[in-house]
């Protein structure tokens, strides 16, 4: 048993093994290449993708201008002790969130129609009010009082302006888009 030469195995894809039983070095394969652009991307989206899509684009947005807006607004609490200024720090609370609400949303509807395949005003417009509706089920879930009319008309007001300032964003970024020349193909 110890004297039998030794055998080798076969290498898929090796080739003939050299004569003198070495080893063969492997062979160089080459790998194919992909030319793209990075303007192609695939296949188009459908318009319901961009929604969601949009929705996330809107939060990603929010949250920092939110956290900015009630850091600013915490600081003036804390500078007004008195209880006349109470009305103008409520007013500028409601002001400025609704404002930071707003531009979030043209920055996401704005992402929709810049970027958005077939969608458009309607999908940024969409996203925007989702958004809209899912913060105010947060703020319902909280529980502050406010009442059915009053959470009803905060629903309204809302979406409302959700979906104005998206539908606005999405008009900008189709604008942008049709600027920028139509998509260069393969």
């Amino acid at each position: 048993m110890g004297d039998a030469p030794k055998r080798r195995l076969p290498v898929v894809g090796g080739g003939a093994a050299p004569p003198g039983g070495g080893a063969a070095a492997p062979e160089k394969r080459k790998l194919p290449v992909l030319q793209s652009s990075g303007d192609d991307e695939g296949e188009d989206r459908p318009p319901w993708h961009w929604i969601a899509l949009g929705t996330v684009a809107i939060f990603i947005a929010w949250l920092p201008l939110a956290g900015l807006v009630n850091t600013l607004l915490r600081k003036m609490i804390e500078r007004t002790g008195d209880a006349g200024a109470e009305g103008s720090v409520r007013l500028a609370m409601v002001g400025l969130n609704a404002i930071a609400f707003a531009l979030a949303g043209v920055a996401g509807g704005y992402l929709v129609g810049r970027f958005g395949g077939r969608a458009g005003r309607r999908e940024a417009a969409a996203s925007g009010a989702v958004v809209a509706a899912l913060a105010w089920a947060l703020a319902l879930a909280e529980g502050a009082p406010a009442g059915a009319l009053g959470w009803a008309l905060l629903l309204v007001v809302v979406v409302t302006i959700g979906s104005a300032a998206s539908y606005a964003g999405g008009s900008a970024g189709l604008r942008a888009r049709a600027a920028s020349g139509p998509p260069r193909s393969r």
